[in-house]
Protein backbone atom coordinates (compact mmCIF):
# COMPACT_ATOMS: atom_id res chain seq x y z
CA UNK A 1 0.00 0.00 0.00
CA UNK A 2 0.82 3.65 -0.60
CA UNK A 3 2.37 4.96 2.67
CA UNK A 4 0.45 7.90 3.77
CA UNK A 5 -0.29 9.86 6.70
CA UNK A 6 -3.39 9.35 8.36
CA UNK A 7 -6.62 9.65 7.57
CA UNK A 8 -6.25 9.73 3.89
CA UNK A 9 -7.40 12.46 2.40
CA UNK A 10 -9.58 11.73 -0.84
CA UNK A 11 -11.01 14.44 -2.80
CA UNK A 12 -14.40 12.99 -5.04
CA UNK A 13 -14.92 15.40 -8.30
CA UNK A 14 -18.72 14.95 -9.04
CA UNK A 15 -19.60 12.80 -6.03
CA UNK A 16 -23.30 12.79 -6.74
CA UNK A 17 -24.19 10.50 -9.32
CA UNK A 18 -25.28 6.97 -10.31
CA UNK A 19 -21.81 5.87 -10.14
CA UNK A 20 -19.96 7.80 -7.79
CA UNK A 21 -23.22 8.48 -4.72
CA UNK A 22 -22.49 4.94 -3.27
CA UNK A 23 -18.62 5.74 -3.45
CA UNK A 24 -18.89 9.04 -1.58
CA UNK A 25 -21.23 7.44 1.13
CA UNK A 26 -18.73 4.31 1.60
CA UNK A 27 -16.04 6.77 2.25
CA UNK A 28 -18.08 9.00 4.33
CA UNK A 29 -18.54 6.38 6.69
CA UNK A 30 -15.02 5.51 6.90
CA UNK A 31 -13.11 6.42 9.79
CA UNK A 32 -9.18 6.47 8.38
CA UNK A 33 -10.97 8.42 5.03
CA UNK A 34 -10.95 12.49 5.37
CA UNK A 35 -13.17 12.90 2.41
CA UNK A 36 -13.70 16.15 0.40
CA UNK A 37 -16.66 16.38 -2.43
CA UNK A 38 -15.98 18.93 -5.06
CA UNK A 39 -19.11 19.81 -7.18
CA UNK A 40 -22.05 22.33 -7.95
CA UNK A 41 -23.45 21.64 -4.76
CA UNK A 42 -26.94 21.22 -6.19
CA UNK A 43 -27.63 17.87 -4.46
CA UNK A 44 -26.79 17.05 -0.26
CA UNK A 45 -23.57 14.87 0.12
CA UNK A 46 -23.64 12.16 3.70
CA UNK A 47 -22.64 13.42 6.83
CA UNK A 48 -18.52 13.49 6.86
CA UNK A 49 -18.65 14.51 3.13
CA UNK A 50 -16.71 17.79 3.20
CA UNK A 51 -18.65 20.27 0.23
CA UNK A 52 -16.42 21.83 -2.12
CA UNK A 53 -18.64 24.26 -4.15
CA UNK A 54 -17.31 24.89 -7.35
CA UNK A 55 -18.44 24.30 -10.93
CA UNK A 56 -15.67 21.68 -12.48
CA UNK A 57 -15.38 23.90 -15.79
CA UNK A 58 -14.27 27.18 -13.87
CA UNK A 59 -10.97 25.79 -13.82
CA UNK A 60 -9.52 29.71 -12.53
CA UNK A 61 -12.06 29.32 -9.69
CA UNK A 62 -11.29 25.46 -8.74
CA UNK A 63 -8.09 26.23 -8.67
CA UNK A 64 -8.23 29.18 -6.03
CA UNK A 65 -10.31 26.88 -4.19
CA UNK A 66 -8.26 24.16 -4.29
CA UNK A 67 -5.06 26.15 -3.26
CA UNK A 68 -6.14 25.77 0.21
CA UNK A 69 -5.96 21.92 0.73
CA UNK A 70 -3.80 18.86 0.06
CA UNK A 71 -4.81 15.60 -1.24
CA UNK A 72 -3.93 12.09 -1.02
CA UNK A 73 -5.97 10.35 -3.72
CA UNK A 74 -8.24 12.67 -6.15
CA UNK A 75 -11.33 10.53 -8.02
CA UNK A 76 -12.88 12.17 -10.88
CA UNK A 77 -16.42 11.30 -12.23
CA UNK A 78 -16.77 13.85 -14.71
CA UNK A 79 -14.20 14.30 -16.85
CA UNK A 80 -15.20 13.60 -20.61
CA UNK A 81 -13.20 15.86 -22.90
CA UNK A 82 -9.06 15.70 -23.89
CA UNK A 83 -8.62 19.28 -22.58
CA UNK A 84 -10.49 18.52 -19.00
CA UNK A 85 -7.90 16.14 -18.49
CA UNK A 86 -4.70 18.14 -19.55
CA UNK A 87 -6.47 20.62 -16.77
CA UNK A 88 -6.47 18.41 -13.99
CA UNK A 89 -3.25 17.25 -14.86
CA UNK A 90 -1.42 20.61 -14.52
CA UNK A 91 -3.88 21.15 -11.79
CA UNK A 92 -2.49 18.24 -9.98
CA UNK A 93 0.83 17.17 -11.03
CA UNK A 94 3.46 16.51 -8.10
CA UNK A 95 0.70 17.57 -5.53
CA UNK A 96 -0.96 14.01 -4.86
CA UNK A 97 -0.36 9.98 -4.67
CA UNK A 98 -3.14 8.79 -6.64
CA UNK A 99 -5.24 10.12 -9.49
CA UNK A 100 -9.08 7.95 -10.52
CA UNK A 101 -10.15 8.57 -13.34
CA UNK A 102 -13.36 7.23 -14.70
CA UNK A 103 -13.34 6.08 -18.16
CA UNK A 104 -15.99 3.49 -19.85
CA UNK A 105 -15.78 -0.09 -21.93
CA UNK A 106 -16.96 2.26 -24.94
CA UNK A 107 -13.44 3.30 -25.44
CA UNK A 108 -13.31 -0.08 -27.02
CA UNK A 109 -13.58 -1.36 -30.96
CA UNK A 110 -16.09 -4.00 -30.45
CA UNK A 111 -16.05 -5.56 -33.81
CA UNK A 112 -12.89 -8.15 -33.77
CA UNK A 113 -13.13 -9.55 -30.70
CA UNK A 114 -15.91 -11.44 -28.16
CA UNK A 115 -13.61 -11.95 -24.97
CA UNK A 116 -12.39 -7.85 -24.16
CA UNK A 117 -9.49 -7.13 -22.22
CA UNK A 118 -7.90 -4.70 -20.85
CA UNK A 119 -5.34 -3.69 -23.57
CA UNK A 120 -7.90 -4.60 -26.67
CA UNK A 121 -8.06 -1.63 -29.19
CA UNK A 122 -9.87 1.80 -28.16
CA UNK A 123 -10.92 4.46 -30.36
CA UNK A 124 -14.60 3.43 -30.85
CA UNK A 125 -15.52 4.65 -34.60
CA UNK A 126 -19.11 4.60 -34.11
CA UNK A 127 -18.79 6.84 -30.64
CA UNK A 128 -17.58 10.15 -30.17
CA UNK A 129 -17.93 9.69 -26.58
CA UNK A 130 -16.11 6.78 -26.69
CA UNK A 131 -13.06 8.20 -28.67
CA UNK A 132 -13.10 11.53 -26.32
CA UNK A 133 -12.39 9.39 -23.47
CA UNK A 134 -9.91 7.43 -25.40
CA UNK A 135 -8.19 10.29 -25.49
CA UNK A 136 -8.90 11.13 -22.00
CA UNK A 137 -6.60 7.66 -21.39
CA UNK A 138 -4.20 8.18 -23.49
CA UNK A 139 -3.58 11.86 -22.13
CA UNK A 140 -3.53 10.44 -18.56
CA UNK A 141 -1.09 7.38 -19.17
CA UNK A 142 1.49 9.61 -20.78
CA UNK A 143 1.90 11.99 -18.21
CA UNK A 144 2.12 8.57 -16.19
CA UNK A 145 5.30 7.56 -18.62
CA UNK A 146 7.02 11.05 -18.82
CA UNK A 147 6.91 12.57 -15.18
CA UNK A 148 4.64 9.71 -13.35
CA UNK A 149 1.67 10.99 -13.00
CA UNK A 150 -0.39 8.29 -10.49
CA UNK A 151 -3.04 7.49 -12.72
CA UNK A 152 -5.60 4.46 -12.23
CA UNK A 153 -7.80 4.09 -14.89
CA UNK A 154 -11.59 2.43 -14.45
CA UNK A 155 -13.58 0.96 -16.92
CA UNK A 156 -16.87 0.32 -16.33
CA UNK A 157 -19.41 -1.29 -18.41
CA UNK A 158 -23.05 0.06 -17.59
CA UNK A 159 -23.43 0.58 -13.99
CA UNK A 160 -27.10 1.64 -12.90
CA UNK A 161 -29.01 2.33 -9.97
CA UNK A 162 -31.57 3.74 -8.00
CA UNK A 163 -33.52 5.67 -11.20
CA UNK A 164 -31.56 4.40 -14.03
CA UNK A 165 -31.66 0.68 -15.71
CA UNK A 166 -30.40 -0.95 -18.46
CA UNK A 167 -32.36 -0.41 -21.65
CA UNK A 168 -32.35 -0.65 -25.07
CA UNK A 169 -33.91 2.26 -26.49
CA UNK A 170 -35.22 5.28 -24.13
CA UNK A 171 -36.26 8.53 -24.09
CA UNK A 172 -35.04 11.07 -21.32
CA UNK A 173 -35.19 8.68 -18.52
CA UNK A 174 -35.67 5.10 -18.30
CA UNK A 175 -39.05 5.80 -17.33
CA UNK A 176 -40.21 6.79 -20.67
CA UNK A 177 -39.85 2.93 -21.38
CA UNK A 178 -41.56 2.05 -18.47
CA UNK A 179 -44.14 4.54 -18.87
CA UNK A 180 -45.23 2.57 -22.06
CA UNK A 181 -45.01 -1.27 -21.05
CA UNK A 182 -47.84 0.57 -17.90
CA UNK A 183 -49.44 1.43 -20.91
CA UNK A 184 -49.37 -1.67 -23.07
CA UNK A 185 -47.69 -0.42 -25.89
CA UNK A 186 -44.80 -2.09 -27.70
CA UNK A 187 -41.46 -1.00 -26.34
CA UNK A 188 -38.12 -1.23 -29.20
CA UNK A 189 -35.32 -3.10 -28.25
CA UNK A 190 -32.17 -3.46 -31.31
CA UNK A 191 -31.69 -6.20 -33.25
CA UNK A 192 -33.27 -9.70 -31.88
CA UNK A 193 -32.78 -8.77 -28.37
CA UNK A 194 -30.00 -11.99 -27.68
CA UNK A 195 -26.89 -9.92 -27.45
CA UNK A 196 -25.20 -10.32 -24.50
CA UNK A 197 -25.02 -7.36 -21.99
CA UNK A 198 -22.63 -7.23 -18.46
CA UNK A 199 -25.41 -4.87 -15.84
CA UNK A 200 -23.58 -3.53 -12.90
CA UNK A 201 -25.42 -2.51 -9.99
CA UNK A 202 -23.97 0.68 -8.24
CA UNK A 203 -23.31 -0.79 -4.81
CA UNK A 204 -21.77 -3.54 -6.49
CA UNK A 205 -19.16 -1.19 -8.58
CA UNK A 206 -18.55 1.20 -5.37
CA UNK A 207 -17.79 -1.99 -3.43
CA UNK A 208 -15.24 -2.83 -5.60
CA UNK A 209 -14.03 0.29 -6.34
CA UNK A 210 -12.96 1.17 -3.17
CA UNK A 211 -10.12 -1.34 -2.81
CA UNK A 212 -8.42 0.23 -5.98
CA UNK A 213 -7.87 3.96 -3.35
CA UNK A 214 -4.72 3.96 -2.24
CA UNK A 215 -3.60 0.58 -3.90
CA UNK A 216 0.11 1.04 -5.65
CA UNK A 217 -0.87 -2.06 -7.86
CA UNK A 218 -3.44 -0.01 -9.80
CA UNK A 219 -0.97 2.87 -10.32
CA UNK A 220 -0.67 3.41 -14.27
CA UNK A 221 -2.97 0.29 -14.84
CA UNK A 222 -6.83 0.34 -16.16
CA UNK A 223 -9.04 -2.04 -15.08
CA UNK A 224 -12.46 -3.30 -15.79
CA UNK A 225 -15.30 -2.87 -13.02
CA UNK A 226 -17.86 -4.98 -14.23
CA UNK A 227 -20.40 -7.54 -12.98
CA UNK A 228 -19.32 -10.81 -14.64
CA UNK A 229 -22.87 -12.55 -14.69
CA UNK A 230 -23.97 -11.73 -18.44
CA UNK A 231 -27.83 -11.67 -19.46
CA UNK A 232 -29.05 -10.37 -22.91
CA UNK A 233 -31.32 -7.74 -23.35
CA UNK A 234 -34.34 -9.51 -24.19
CA UNK A 235 -34.13 -11.15 -20.47
CA UNK A 236 -33.84 -7.40 -18.85
CA UNK A 237 -36.81 -6.56 -20.70
CA UNK A 238 -38.55 -9.90 -19.96
CA UNK A 239 -37.72 -9.69 -16.43
CA UNK A 240 -38.85 -6.44 -16.08
CA UNK A 241 -42.46 -7.00 -17.95
CA UNK A 242 -42.71 -9.83 -15.20
CA UNK A 243 -42.07 -7.16 -12.32
CA UNK A 244 -44.53 -5.09 -13.61
CA UNK A 245 -47.01 -8.21 -14.33
CA UNK A 246 -47.39 -7.44 -17.92
CA UNK A 247 -46.91 -9.51 -21.10
CA UNK A 248 -43.97 -8.74 -23.61
CA UNK A 249 -44.48 -6.46 -26.23
CA UNK A 250 -41.04 -6.05 -27.63
CA UNK A 251 -40.63 -4.81 -31.60
CA UNK A 252 -37.35 -6.07 -32.12
CA UNK A 253 -35.50 -3.73 -35.24
CA UNK A 254 -32.23 -3.52 -36.79
CA UNK A 255 -29.51 -1.12 -35.10
CA UNK A 256 -28.63 0.44 -38.28
CA UNK A 257 -32.48 1.02 -38.94
CA UNK A 258 -32.79 2.57 -35.47
CA UNK A 259 -29.13 4.52 -36.22
CA UNK A 260 -31.02 6.52 -38.52
CA UNK A 261 -32.86 8.30 -36.12
CA UNK A 262 -31.69 12.66 -36.68
CA UNK A 263 -33.65 13.09 -32.78
CA UNK A 264 -31.63 10.21 -30.81
CA UNK A 265 -28.25 9.38 -30.98
CA UNK A 266 -28.27 5.58 -31.90
CA UNK A 267 -25.31 5.52 -33.52
CA UNK A 268 -23.35 6.08 -30.23
CA UNK A 269 -25.50 3.98 -27.75
CA UNK A 270 -26.21 1.22 -29.84
CA UNK A 271 -23.66 0.68 -33.04
CA UNK A 272 -21.14 1.76 -30.33
CA UNK A 273 -21.94 -0.31 -27.74
CA UNK A 274 -25.52 -2.34 -27.31
CA UNK A 275 -25.34 -4.19 -30.24
CA UNK A 276 -22.59 -6.48 -29.43
CA UNK A 277 -22.44 -9.37 -27.71
CA UNK A 278 -18.91 -8.67 -25.74
CA UNK A 279 -17.48 -10.35 -22.68
CA UNK A 280 -15.13 -8.65 -20.29
CA UNK A 281 -12.39 -10.59 -18.64
CA UNK A 282 -12.35 -9.47 -15.28
CA UNK A 283 -9.04 -11.02 -14.34
CA UNK A 284 -6.85 -8.18 -13.55
CA UNK A 285 -9.38 -6.52 -11.45
CA UNK A 286 -9.97 -9.88 -9.16
CA UNK A 287 -5.99 -10.29 -9.32
CA UNK A 288 -5.22 -6.66 -7.82
CA UNK A 289 -7.97 -5.63 -5.34
CA UNK A 290 -8.23 -7.67 -1.86
CA UNK A 291 -12.28 -8.84 -2.10
CA UNK A 292 -14.07 -8.51 -5.77
CA UNK A 293 -17.48 -8.99 -5.54
CA UNK A 294 -21.28 -8.72 -7.36
CA UNK A 295 -24.56 -9.65 -5.14
CA UNK A 296 -27.15 -7.52 -7.07
CA UNK A 297 -28.09 -9.42 -10.23
CA UNK A 298 -30.53 -8.05 -12.59
CA UNK A 299 -33.64 -8.96 -11.31
CA UNK A 300 -32.95 -7.37 -8.00
CA UNK A 301 -31.37 -4.44 -9.48
CA UNK A 302 -34.67 -3.70 -11.63
CA UNK A 303 -36.98 -4.13 -8.13
CA UNK A 304 -34.78 -1.93 -6.38
CA UNK A 305 -35.50 0.39 -8.97
CA UNK A 306 -39.29 0.02 -9.18
CA UNK A 307 -39.19 0.13 -5.24
CA UNK A 308 -37.18 3.84 -5.94
CA UNK A 309 -39.45 5.17 -8.38
CA UNK A 310 -42.64 4.37 -6.47
CA UNK A 311 -41.50 6.17 -3.47
CA UNK A 312 -40.13 9.24 -5.71
CA UNK A 313 -43.62 9.68 -7.88
CA UNK A 314 -41.97 13.04 -8.65
CA UNK A 315 -39.23 10.97 -11.04
CA UNK A 316 -42.35 9.45 -13.27
CA UNK A 317 -42.37 11.97 -15.93
CA UNK A 318 -43.82 11.03 -18.86
CA UNK A 319 -41.66 11.44 -21.83
CA UNK A 320 -44.23 12.79 -25.06
CA UNK A 321 -41.83 12.93 -27.82
CA UNK A 322 -40.07 9.42 -27.14
CA UNK A 323 -43.80 8.06 -26.94
CA UNK A 324 -44.25 9.69 -29.97
CA UNK A 325 -41.25 8.63 -31.82
CA UNK A 326 -41.66 4.99 -30.63
CA UNK A 327 -45.14 4.80 -32.32
CA UNK A 328 -44.09 6.47 -35.36
CA UNK A 329 -41.12 4.14 -35.28
CA UNK A 330 -42.82 0.46 -35.05
CA UNK A 331 -45.95 2.12 -37.38
CA UNK A 332 -43.48 2.30 -40.08
CA UNK A 333 -41.66 -0.71 -39.32
CA UNK A 334 -44.85 -2.62 -39.23
CA UNK A 335 -46.10 -1.15 -42.47
CA UNK A 336 -42.77 -1.71 -44.12
CA UNK A 337 -42.28 -5.80 -43.13
CA UNK A 338 -46.31 -5.91 -43.91
CA UNK A 339 -45.32 -4.57 -47.84
CA UNK A 340 -42.54 -7.10 -47.73
CA UNK A 341 -45.06 -9.75 -46.71
CA UNK A 342 -47.66 -8.70 -49.46
CA UNK A 343 -44.93 -8.35 -51.96
CA UNK A 344 -44.94 -12.65 -52.29
CA UNK A 345 -41.20 -12.07 -53.37
CA UNK A 346 -39.41 -13.40 -50.04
Amino acid sequence: MIITQKPLKVLLIGGTGTISTPICETLSQDENIDLYVLNRGHKPLPLGAKPLICDFHDVEKMESLLSEYTFDVVCNFIIFKPEEAIEQIQLFKGKIQQYIFISTVVTYNHENAVMIHESHEQDNCFSQYGRDKTRCEQIFLKAYEEFGFPITIVRPSQTYGYDRIPLSVKGKSCWSVVDRILNDKPVIVHVDGKSTWHCTHTQDFAYNFVQLINNEKTIGQAYHNINPVIVNWDMIYHTLYALLNKQPQIIHIASDTLAMSEIYDIESSILGDKQYSCLFDMSKMQKDIPDFQNHIMIEEGLKIYLEYMDTHPEKKVKDEQFDEWCDYVIQAYQDFCGQLKKSGRL
